[in-house]
């Protein structure tokens, strides 16, 4: 009897810290996943630029490019670098949304005003002039 609740609470031991592990784990994603989020919000509305970790591999692809870079290929890795930015915006407008991460339901309106104009910017300008010099961003706009 002393044997198998000694294996029992030995079962309970590990299982205790096995949760106590996985909580831990998962607050360090969720945190990292927010802070990505209101990090990339922040570097959008401050700069009118996607962040350099939405364009990475575009980028990466037009480097190996070299001298070819007004040719066909490199117009579609601009269009798909813009559709990739254009639909992570739209994620990010969802998110702040239903974010309760907001201050107030002012600074939600503004945030969420600032990333729309920001999105229409970014549909009605020339991509490689966005990524070259950019535009004003509208926080500075006036």
């Amino acid at each position: 009897m002393l044997k198998l609740s000694l294996i029992f609470l030995a079962f309970i031991a590990v299982f205790v810290l096995l949760l106590r592990v996985a909580v831990i784990w998962m607050g360090k994603i969720t945190g990292k996943y927010v802070g990505e989020k209101h990090k990339a919000a922040e570097t959008i509305i401050n700069t009118g630029k996607p962040p350099t970790t939405w364009i990475y591999n575009s980028a990466k692809k037009m480097a190996e490019l070299k001298e070819d870079a007004r040719g066909p290929t490199a117009v579609k890795i601009k269009e798909k670098a813009r559709n990739i930015c254009l639909k992570r915006l739209e994620g990010l407008i969802k998110y702040f949304k239903t974010s309760p991460l907001c201050r107030d339901e002012e600074t939600r309106k503004i945030l969420l005003d600032e990333l729309s104009k920001v999105g229409q910017t970014w549909r009605e300008k020339d991509w490689e002039e966005i990524m070259a010099i950019g535009p004003t961003p509208p926080s500075l706009q006036t």
